[in-house]
């Protein structure tokens, strides 16, 4: 395998100056003799710069970080997928990272990108902590938050109150009155609060039963949960379950139908809107993911 040239190697086979050779690579100004040397060698050897080397030397370059809690997420993918077209055509590349619902990656990855010196920085994130903040006031890259509320600079999130007024209209409509809510942490605003406040006091104003048991975003850690109630023989004390997302309740609907449940006993209600969900005839809050990527990349540049 050949030895990848150095741009000393570069200014040594053209016969030119380091400097001259980096200043080459910035499209600064050099002699045309000394540009013809310099690519005549880039051509011989098939030379290809290092483009996060170059960049972090950069002032601006068409890098933009993308920071994401999964991959196996419905919500995330379609964001990624229109994120991700709309700033190829604008010639920007998107560095795509996840962090597997992870705070401390998402720490860890922030002061990264700083490193690398992006056009901008989309983070779809877990929770916004002071650290967060302390990071962010440290860089002068321009930073979208995409779920969650950051009330020092910019952020899309969806109408969680709108969404759950309806949700809990539905409720009330079809006269259910004792509700199994199941949510993710508190830490998390968007999702463990403001979600499941804007039910819960809808359905409080009406003499609703509401009780809550906490999960984490996962088919498995919601299906244990379900099971446990199961066990105890708790969950015949609810007529509706709600959870904070299609994916967890594909696992309630999992542990009901493995311990001979019909879960047509039951109002089965989430967020998310895939398509999936139709299958299964569930009732989803469906929210816009597509038209957040693309508002996402635009904002971004």
């Amino acid at each position: 395998m050949k030895k990848k040239l150095t741009i000393l190697d570069i200014a040594k086979l053209s016969g030119v100056g380091k400097s001259t050779v980096s200043r080459f690579f910035n499209n600064d100004s050099i002699s045309q003799k000394s540009r013809e040397k310099i690519q005549k060698i880039i051509d011989e050897y098939g030379y290809t710069p290092n483009i996060f080397a170059r960049n972090m030397k950069l002032k601006t370059n068409n890098l933009i970080g993308i920071i994401v809690p999964c991959f196996d997420s419905n919500i995330t993918s379609t964001i990624l997928m229109n994120l991700d077209n709309y700033l190829r055509k604008k010639k920007y590349i998107p560095l795509i990272i996840n962090t597997n619902h992870t705070s401390q990656l998402e720490l860890f990855y922030l002061e990264n990108l700083k490193q690398l010196n992006v056009s901008g920085i989309i983070i779809l994130a877990n929770e916004i902590t002071e650290n967060h903040k302390k990071i962010l006031n440290s860089i002068d890259i321009p930073t979208i938050f995409i779920g969650q509320l950051y009330e020092d600079g910019y952020s899309i999130i969806n109408n969680e109150e709108k969404a759950g007024k309806e949700i809990a209209t539905h409720v009330i409509k079809q006269n259910f009155k004792n509700i199994l809510y199941i949510g993710v942490n508190d830490s998390d605003y968007t999702v463990g609060v403001l979600r499941k406040n804007s039910i819960k006091t809808s359905l409080e104003e009406k003499n609703i039963n509401f009780y809550e048991i906490k999960s984490d975003f996962s088919f498995n850690t919601t299906k244990i949960k379900i099971e446990n109630l199961i066990k105890n023989d708790k969950i015949k004390n609810f007529d509706c379950i709600i959870s904070a997302t299609d994916n967890m309740m594909f696992g309630v609907i999992s542990a009901l139908k493995n311990n001979n449940f019909d879960i047509e006993n039951f109002g089965l209600i989430s967020y998310g809107g895939y398509n999936v969900s139709e299958i299964l005839n569930l009732t989803t809050i469906k929210f816009f993911n597509d038209t957040t990527g693309k508002l996402a990349g635009e904002s971004i540049i």
